[in-house]
């Protein structure tokens, strides 16, 4: 099944900067608000599906620029073959990096087949050598958690029991839907409590032929610049009709 996906930050944020501050931890903290789902045209065209959670952080340090790629919000971590640890480009050669080549030699590296292509090795590396030259080799990698700051979790109910929905893993190497929300302060660097709602749109022409009839709920949780990861919350349990606004 191919399907169109895309994530989408939806303006309609609301931002209190207290004057009266709170004394509010550092680590975000989030609560469910709402979660609504949009029909656009016919089954060609994309739906929407929407999350609103309130948010409250004690320095204010939440989103990412869009350019905003390099250490320590890059997507992708390489690893070296001799330690096991991360990739010390600084001080190690590409011989170092940890390659399909070392499959057999290292008996924790998955193969190179199936749904590990899309979440374990790099085909195409943006890896550079000192000349410009681009790295020819297949790297084994693992996904960045502070790449995104905001995680969504499809859980769908099957036999009595919420399993998670992998959207890698079932709609061939699709995207998932986690993402990345802007900055909510305009001084990122400067302390400042925040507290507000923030509202998240997915956007797939998928959702009605995966998910029309069956009971799921949504898990989120935020991370800040800082790498504070928040509380985890769930949506309540809802099927798409249920939940669907003009």
């Amino acid at each position: 099944m191919k399907i169109n996906s895309l994530i989408l930050f939806i303006a309609g944020l609301s931002l209190t900067s207290c004057f009266d501050a709170p004394d509010y931890p550092d680590t975000p903290k989030i609560e469910y608000n709402d979660v609504l789902f949009k029909v656009v045209g016919d089954n060609s065209d994309p739906d929407s599906l929407i999350i609103v959670i309130k948010f409250e952080d004690g320095d204010g340090d939440l989103g990412l620029r869009a350019t905003e790629s390099t250490a320590p919000y890059n997507l992708k971590n390489y690893y070296s073959n001799k330690t096991g640890k991360l990739f010390d480009f600084a001080n190690e050669g590409a011989e170092d990096l940890m390659t399909i080549d070392d499959i057999g030699v290292i008996d924790t590296l998955p193969p190179f087949e199936g749904f590990y292509k899309c979440i374990s090795w790099d085909t195409q590396p943006e890896i550079y050598y000192q000349d410009g030259t681009q790295l020819e080799d297949t790297v084994y990698f693992q996904f960045n958690k502070r790449y995104h700051n905001i995680y969504i979790d499809y859980l769908i109910l099957e036999a009595g029991e919420f399993k998670k929905f992998d959207w890698r893993r079932e709609i061939d190497c699709s995207i998932d839907y986690n993402g990345r929300f802007p900055l909510l302060n305009d001084t990122p660097d400067k302390a400042r409590v925040l507290e507000g709602s923030l509202r998240y749109g997915m956007v797939s022409t998928g959702f009605k032929p995966l998910f029309t009839g069956k009971t799921m709920k949504l898990r989120i949780q935020i991370i800040d610049r800082k790498g504070h990861f928040s509380n985890v919350v769930e949506t309540p349990e809802f099927r798409l009709s249920e939940i669907q606004v003009n």
